[in-house]
């Protein structure tokens, strides 16, 4: 890459003290997200759906087999449909579905967890991948959330705090393939790539949208501390849309996929273009089960 002309690494003026307030702040969110009652510690299980009509619960006959500590025998029979789900819940379990009573209703994906089907301590919604529907499952006894002791990170380092210049795609290349953890390529949208440099030399990442009406910026990045002091299989960054043709990089508020925290997640993986030669020492540090 062309030596830079203008230095593209630049501290942005926050105080000191309040940006580490941010920082810290953010940070704290994060684990109590992680830890919640429908956090990624607490997920138990990931079951693909084909149609046709099947039985929910930990019973053994079950068709959709339930694992989690509070599962009940037998929680509803469901009828999968090309775009919804239809439940039925077994008579004298007490459920609600967008936090109404509820005992029969259709759930289409997208639907908030919050607002999820609701049983004891199991929440369950409805997920689409591509063409695939499946159930997603988290349980508040789940032995990951139970264990779960909080986060770690590398020491807040305002360095890391980077205005990257964003070089935008033309419209005709929309999407880049992007490998996910159960080994599928999916496409996501692809609407430019920053350039940033860190000591003198320049680096590049493509950024991604994870919806049409994104309202951020996703990068995903593997680095020189992967696979040793952080996730092995990389991290993610947020960040906000661009703005008069930068991009504020902050890699103190780097963090960790999904799938550091549960084998029921479906991660995408960081493609070769974000694989950087550069230890990026900010941000999470790999999560100790």
């Amino acid at each position: 890459m062309k030596t830079l002309i203008l230095p593209l690494l630049l501290a942005l003026t926050l105080q000191p003290a309040g940006y580490r307030a941010d920082i810290e702040a953010f940070r704290q969110h994060r684990a109590e997200e992680i830890g919640g009652p429908t956090g990624w510690a607490a997920l138990v299980g990931l079951h693909w759906l084909t149609p046709g009509e099947f039985v929910v619960g930990s019973d053994a006959t079950s068709g959709i087999h339930l694992t989690g500590p509070s599962a009940p025998g037998r929680l509803a029979t469901i009828g999968v449909g090309a775009d919804s789900v239809h439940f039925r819940i077994t008579a004298g379990l007490d459920a609600t579905f967008q936090g109404r009573p509820a005992a029969e209703f259709d759930m289409t994906p997208g639907v908030a967890a919050d607002n999820g089907l609701k049983v004891g301590g199991m929440t369950l919604v409805v997920i689409r991948r591509d063409t695939r529907l499946a159930l997603r499952v988290w349980d508040t006894r789940a032995p990951n959330r139970v264990a779960f002791k909080g986060l770690h990170w590398m020491p807040i380092d305002a360095k890391w705090r980077i205005s990257a210049r964003w070089e935008p795609h033309p419209r005709t290349q929309p999407r880049m393939k992007i490998m996910n953890v159960l080994g599928e390529t999916v496409l996501m949208q692809n609407p430019g790539a920053v350039v940033f440099a860190v000591g003198g030399k320049a680096y590049r990442m493509e950024a991604l949208l994870e919806s049409d009406d994104a309202k951020e910026l996703f990068f995903i990045f593997k680095d020189e501390t992967s696979n040793k002091t952080t996730y092995g299989a990389g991290r993610y960054l947020y960040t906000p849309l661009p703005k008069n043709g930068r991009v504020d990089l902050d890699f103190n508020k780097a963090k960790n996929p999904p799938c550091a925290f549960t084998d029921f997640a479906t991660c995408p993986l960081p493609p070769a273009a974000n694989r950087l030669a550069l230890a990026v020492l900010a941000g999470e540090l790999d999560y100790q089960h």
